[in-house]
């Protein structure tokens, strides 16, 4: 595994009661890789992100992170670890207010998990996480909605808070399940603007997406699925996908 490999999947496959949802993928992802994954509805990419994520076991594969294999680890682990991710169907608190969203997020991250936020965390442990979470509903453009309750956000900005918790686990892998869904033009401008940012500050992103002119905008490399495999041109045997710098030309 080269240094720069910050997630290699191998031979992973899920089966469903017999149907296979994923046949033996494997690929490489490098770090300060945006990699989009694209093909149509029911070819495996939400499953790929599931195993990932850990939210399913493989029925064989296997997933390695910085090296080691976090195939068995729990979805808690692994967001300690530096794993978060969104879903194509936003999953969010919404009788809480934006900013108590954000900081249960936050919380994630924490060596005690989310009991300070229903018992009460310390004053310094209160001062830091509310400079986390003011850093984060600015960096995303949720500031003016920080005290709404995210059942009167629009959908488009429930899809942005859900990816504001997620940096609140403060991540080193981003899985990101159609951010551009829901988004005006100028919303999906902006969280261009936004992953652009979050890659230069290292965070790696792999996105799931529908619209190829933001896939060909902010991603470097493309994978294609079709019948739960890849579809890559110019496969090589480590990494795989196609450089999106391909397509703008």
């Amino acid at each position: 595994m080269s240094e720069k490999t910050l997630l290699e999947v191998r031979g992973l496959t899920k089966h469903f009661d017999g149907i296979v949802a994923l046949q033996n993928v494997s690929f490489s992802v490098h770090a300060g890789d945006v990699l989009g994954i694209v093909g149509p509805n029911g070819t495996g990419k939400t499953t790929l992100f599931n195993l990932i994520a850990g939210q399913l076991q493989p029925t064989k594969g296997s997933v390695l992170y910085q090296g080691e294999s976090i195939t068995q680890k729990t979805p808690e682990w692994r967001v300690k670890a530096g794993i978060a991710r969104t879903f194509q169907k936003t999953r969010l608190f919404y009788s809480l207010r934006v900013e108590e969203n954000i900081r249960l997020g936050c919380y994630l991250q924490e060596p005690s998990g989310i009991k300070p936020f229903a018992l009460g965390a310390s004053s310094e442990q209160d001062r830091t996480l509310a400079q986390r979470v003011d850093a984060i509903l600015d960096k995303t453009g949720l500031e003016r909605y920080r005290d709404y309750p995210a059942a009167e956000l629009s959908y488009g900005f429930q899809r942005r808070l859900e990816l504001a918790i997620a940096l609140g686990t403060d991540p080193r892998l981003l899985l990101l399940d159609e951010p551009f869904g829901g988004q005006s033009p100028q919303s999906a401008k902006e969280i261009g603007h936004l992953i652009h940012h979050l890659r230069n500050e290292g965070v790696t992103i792999m996105m799931i997406e529908h619209r190829m002119e933001s896939i060909v905008a902010y991603c470097n490399r493309l994978f294609v699925m079709r019948d739960g495999r890849l579809v890559i041109p110019h496969q090589s045997p480590n990494e795989g996908g196609t450089s999106c710098s391909d397509l703008r030309t």
